[in-house]
């Protein structure tokens, strides 16, 4: 997928137009068993949808509470140590949407693993493990076919916190080549690169 010529439009590499309709299962890789991800995947597929949104690391307690496997993202809530078990689960999800012919607008980390301004954090970021994290989700998800990385979630790209934010972005960037890239939710900047 990438960016039209004229900068208007989605298209996938073909030219063929790509109508992005999405539904926001933010805590899909976070709540919901492999029967409720079928039911709702399906559900959705059926309804027209093209697209489900969904964060790596979720909203509420996204690090602390474990998935229905029983695992948690991260390792000691450090960016540099993903649990391997946690995003084995979340490639199962995201390959179950690519066998219904659904992409996946991924999210790394929701906001307030950035910034608290309101939710439940841990504020766990800053612009070097940000990096890190970027280039390691990145490079994980290169390879999948139907990502479309989303870059912000609740928060703004900007402010305070533009370099952790942009940092996480350059890290996917530096290793995937493959993906449309879009910043959320402010709009100001978009990448096919």
């Amino acid at each position: 997928m990438k960016i039209s010529e004229n900068k208007r439009f989605l298209v996938f590499e073909d030219g063929t137009p790509f109508f992005y309709l999405g539904d926001t299962g933010w805590e899909l890789f976070h709540r919901l068993n492999m029967d409720d991800v079928e039911e709702y995947l399906e559900n959705r597929r059926a309804k027209g949808f093209t697209v489900i949104q969904a964060v790596a690391l979720a909203e509420f307690d996204g690090l602390n509470t474990p998935n229905p496997e029983g695992t948690k993202p991260l390792i000691n809530n450090d960016p540099r140590t993903p649990d391997e078990a946690y995003f084995k689960y979340v490639d199962k999800i995201i390959y179950k949407a690519y066998e219904k012919g659904l992409f996946i607008g991924l999210l790394p980390t929701w906001g307030d693993k950035v910034d608290k301004k309101w939710g439940i954090g841990p504020v766990i970021f800053n612009k070097e493990n940000a990096s890190v994290y970027g280039k390691w989700i990145g490079n994980r998800y290169k390879d999948f076919k139907n990502i479309i990385w989303i870059i912000g979630g609740d928060r703004e790209g900007g402010g305070d916190n533009k370099a952790i934010w942009d940092a996480l972005a350059e890290g996917i960037k530096s290793v995937d080549k493959n993906h449309l890239m879009t910043f959320h939710p402010g709009g100001e900047r978009s990448s096919s690169d």
